[in-house]
């Protein structure tokens, strides 16, 4: 049985190209946000990067990596942990690139896993570990590998290390499970 699309493309094609089109306005804005100029080239360049913007999210989105990530508000309310990281973070990395000239070592840094408990593969859970991994990452000194759904772990590299699992799960969500019965 066909779908009332499959005879006509042009549905398609205009919620492709209203994708396109809302993603490329989007990346134009924060681009030209971001360079804080109306200059010709920069303008030229903003309209380039945002084409290249708007097709990754197009392609994405036609593969439906882009959706399915779904967060709670409570979650969100856990970001500045983050940023009130960045301060220090940067003063360690510091520190450790002055000492590395001073004092060079081969290694630097160490791995450190702790405790991410995971509930069952939906949404949700996928937008949990997303933030745990992307702001985990948001200060310099802290890098997070991943999320290690069979071991519940969450996996991240410090340069030097510092805290206890609160520096690797920054924003505290591996105590806590995306499913359902969550409120």
């Amino acid at each position: 049985m066909s779908s009332p699309d499959s005879d006509n493309p042009a549905p398609r094609i205009m919620r492709r190209a209203s994708a396109w089109t809302a993603a490329g306005l989007l990346a134009g804005g924060l681009y030209l946000l971001l360079i804080d100029t109306t200059s010709l080239p920069e303008l030229i360049v903003a309209v380039a990067a945002a084409a290249i913007a708007a097709t990754g999210f197009e392609l994405a989105r036609e593969e439906h990596t882009a959706g399915g990530v779904t967060v709670r508000l409570r979650w969100l309310a856990t970001l500045h942990r983050a940023l009130l990281k960045v301060p220090s973070d940067v003063a360690a990395v510091s520190f450790m690139a002055l000492r590395q000239l001073v004092h060079p070592q081969r290694v630097n840094g160490t791995f450190r896993a702790v405790p991410f408990r995971c509930g069952a593969e939906n949404d949700i859970e996928v937008g949990r570990r997303a933030l745990a991994e992307s702001f985990g990452s948001f200060a310099p000194n802290t890098i997070i590998v991943g999320v290690d759904v069979e071991r519940e772990l969450i996996l991240g590299h410090q340069l030097r290390r510092t805290g206890g699992a609160g520096a690797i799960d920054v924003l505290g969500l591996g105590s806590e499970t995306g499913g359902p019965g969550d409120p």
